[in-house]
């Protein structure tokens, strides 16, 4: 049977955030006036760094974790580049590097207190959040810094009649995740996160699989923090703010399970251009800024409310 549909199959709330945004997609073109193959790339260029971090936070929660940390680290990202470059000039890559560094120790160390120390995720995640805004702001206490010109451009290339930013979505995804979930990571993630005591019991180990998990997660939002880089131009130590609940909500929308074990990184990326898109459509209609945010809240607690509800009617029909 095709993987697409074997997928839907086992998670039919991918299919449904597709579907809605696909959807929402197709109203915006058509809503937008005067459409430009430029505009559209800017567009998407803005959106595709909430996937990243969407799908890095899937893989978290799927651990039966949650990683709150994920804003901080794709700040601390772009600080680092723009803060490295300003001081040494034309040494953009080697502070990308950097930059991907900080976030993989980042991870490690939320993974190691998570899975050795045994800390709540919540807590370690909530404490490294802190530390990484704090020291993002010792770096760079106001905006600015120096980003190079072929990062301000990178965003705006199209690869044929693609832009680049597209690509980008699928491919980190494709080369960082698919190899891991389809061998022994993805089925050691899930069932650690479905049930650690059993998974532990039939071999699986559980603690690597944890600090790998967070690891991953803050990978993606490191890279994240590159393209918002690319996007903003400039170094600014609160530009994540908005990223951790944004990519909890994607993640809940796109059919992730909050208590882990469940879940995939296509949903949660799938969800995180719904949220988009629904905020572009609020934009245009000219809503408040402050109702965006309460819509968006509205949407995360019926997202949340579905499945339970579908639950108490099955078990209701059962029953009876």
């Amino acid at each position: 049977m095709n993987p697409v549909f074997v997928t839907l199959r086992r998670e039919p709330a991918v299919g449904v955030a597709s579907a809605a945004l696909v959807l929402l997609f197709s109203i915006w073109i058509l809503t937008t006036p005067n459409l430009t193959v430029l505009s559209f790339t800017i567009t998407m260029a803005q959106k595709v760094p909430l996937t990243l971090v969407a799908a890095g936070q899937a893989i978290a929660i799927m651990s039966k974790g949650i990683d709150l940390s994920v804003g901080a680290v794709l700040t601390m990202s772009n600080v680092v580049i723009a803060a490295g470059t300003a001081v040494t000039e034309h040494s953009t890559i080697l502070w990308i590097a950097a930059a991907l560094g900080v976030g993989l120790l980042a991870g490690a160390v939320n993974g190691l207190c998570v899975a050795l120390l045994e800390l709540p995720p919540l807590i370690v995640t909530l404490a490294t959040q802190s530390i990484l805004f704090g020291a993002a702001l010792y770096i760079l206490p106001r905006p600015g810094g120096v980003v190079e010109t072929w990062m301000v451009d990178a965003p705006l290339l199209l690869i044929g009649p693609v832009p680049l930013v597209l690509i980008v979505m699928v491919l980190v995804p494709a080369m960082l995740w698919y190899p891991l979930r389809r061998g022994r990571f993805g089925l050691a993630l899930l069932s650690s996160g479905a049930d650690p005591g059993a998974a532990f019991a039939s071999g699986v180990r559980v603690k690597p699989t944890i600090v790998m998990a967070y690891m991953l997660s803050s990978l993606f939002s490191a890279i994240a923090g590159i393209l918002v880089t690319m996007n903003s131009g400039s170094g600014d130590a609160t530009i994540g703010t908005s990223y951790t609940m944004n990519a909890i909500a994607a993640c809940v929308v796109g059919g992730v399970a909050l208590q882990g074990g469940r879940g995939t990184v296509s949903g949660a990326i799938a969800g995180a251009l719904l949220i988009s898109f629904i905020t572009n459509l609020l934009f245009s209609m000219g809503v408040n800024a402050y109702w965006q945010y309460v819509i968006t809240g509205i949407i995360l607690v019926l997202a949340i409310s579905v499945p339970l509800i579908g639950k108490l009617i099955r078990r209701g029909g059962e029953k009876s």
